[in-house]
């Protein structure tokens, strides 16, 4: 486990957390925006999309570094790689559905 942890790296990991533990604030993603209710209805659905393009660049970067590279890395890479995708897939799927009734409004 703290191989795995390891390969992925810290910043990755924080990266990834922090995008996992925005994905319940879309349930509070209405609130007035009054006290917490600012953070909830205009900070963190502007961090989910950084964190959405963040995590896509990230992903294409391990992409490109795998070429040409050996086993032990292009292994490493793919996990990160896929790390990076299932995240983004998890934000476009929660927040998505969020922004998409904005735009039927």
């Amino acid at each position: 486990m703290t191989n795995t942890l390891h390969r992925i790296g810290g910043m990755r990991l924080a990266l990834v957390t922090l995008a996992i533990a925005s994905l319940p604030l879309v349930f509070f993603a209405d609130m007035e925006p009054e006290g917490i209710g600012v953070m909830t209805a205009y900070i963190v659905p502007s961090l989910v999309v950084i964190f959405f393009f963040v995590l896509m660049l990230d992903a294409l970067m391990n992409r490109v570094f795998m070429i040409e590279q050996p086993p032990e890395v292009q292994s490493t890479r793919r996990t990160r790689m896929w790390l990076d995708l299932a995240a983004g897939a998890a934000i476009l799927l929660v927040w998505g559905t969020y922004f998409r009734t904005l735009l039927q409004t």
